[in-house]
């Protein structure tokens, strides 16, 4: 193993594959691993300072060994050549799949077995990297075409973000799950990547954004959605009354008290009687240029929707290496008869 750095740099686990890799070809910061190298131990001190970690050897990297603070390292994984989604999923389903984020990325040219796996985990399309040919050859390409910028505290505080989400969007689907057809709308949807977080099979997300931008990486990345640029006066172009669950996540932080209001009483107005609301913002000492307080919030809230909700769930969110507590997430029904029958 490369003698370890200080600072952020990039792994690549090639495994049995290691004395083939074109070490001329990587970055000069990268550590480069065999299968002698995926010890516990090395692997922590590998991990320690990765931005990200390619698994170039999938078959015999120790999944198992990436623990307490390396669950936050991006991981890129170069799915082995000749094997089928159900091989794949047989193999690593439940102990790798499943526990892949946003912020990791697969690694196949084959486009029947992304479409499978993508499928069954839920997985972005942007998390995909469609490189093929011998693994190691795979690893050095993955290597070159990452993007610049830290996804590894991303990813630490998109965790962290799921960890108080998650369970709210399983309370709105209620007792009903995988039964009942849920309908899901996102308002400043960003990139799209909360929508990874519903079976597009039950579910029908929808989401809307101010930025056209932000709403074509959001198709791109999720082709099942719906995705649709707010219109005049912050309105939201859907109907009233037709989503179950109507959520924001540090959207709202950006906009000024009165269109903090315009937007909160859309998003009432387009939640079913009986339906949740859900607010994650900064409430103190945030990034967001018109952050305010979670009781100046929770008033503006209640002013935008006539007092028409109730309040359900309140819990802070502190954020990986911060000694701050400054988000929280608002849950809320919405009150009222349906305008249908």
């Amino acid at each position: 193993m490369d003698a370890k750095t200080t600072t952020s740099h990039p792994v690549l686990y090639a495994g049995r594959f290691v004395g083939d890799v074109p070490r001329e070809a990587l970055p000069e910061d990268c550590l480069l691993l065999g299968d002698w190298d995926a010890l516990p131990g090395p692997l922590a001190d590998a991990a320690d300072g990765a931005s990200v970690v390619v698994v170039g050897d999938l078959l015999s990297f120790p999944f198992e060994a990436l623990v307490g603070e390396a669950r936050d390292v991006p991981l890129v994984l170069v799915l082995p050549p000749g094997r089928d989604a159900g091989f794949l999923s047989a193999v690593f389903g439940g102990t790798v799949f499943e526990g892949l984020g946003f912020f990791d990325r697969i690694a196949t040219p084959d486009e029947a077995t992304w479409r499978a796996l993508r499928r069954r985990y839920g997985w972005a399309e942007g998390q995909r990297v469609a490189a093929g040919g011998a693994p190691e050859r795979v690893a050095v390409e993955v290597l070159e075409g990452l993007p610049d910028g830290d996804e590894r505290a991303e990813k630490a505080a998109h965790r962290t973000l799921e960890a108080a989400l998650l369970p709210r969007f399983a309370a709105a689907r209620g007792l009903d799950a995988g039964e009942v057809p849920m309908d899901v709308l996102q308002v400043g949807v960003g990139d799209g990547r909360w929508a990874t977080g519903f079976d597009p099979a039950t579910t029908r997300f929808c989401g809307v954004d101010e930025d056209e931008g932000a709403v074509s990486r959001a198709v791109r990345n999720s082709p099942e959605g719906d995705f649709r640029k707010l219109g005049p006066g912050l309105s939201v172009p859907q109907p009233d009354e037709g989503f179950d669950l109507t959520f924001s996540v540090g959207a709202l932080g950006g906009y000024p008290v009165e269109e903090k209001r315009a937007l909160i009483s859309e998003m009432w107005r387009v939640t079913r009687p009986g339906g949740r609301l859900l607010f994650l913002e900064d409430f103190v000492d945030g990034e967001a240029p018109h952050a305010v307080s979670v009781s100046a919030f929770v008033e503006i809230l209640m002013g935008a929707t006539a007092g028409q909700v109730v309040l359900e769930h309140v819990e802070s969110v502190r954020y990986p290496g911060e000694d701050t507590v400054r988000s929280g997430v608002l849950a809320l029904s919405r009150l009222g008869v349906p305008g249908r029958w």
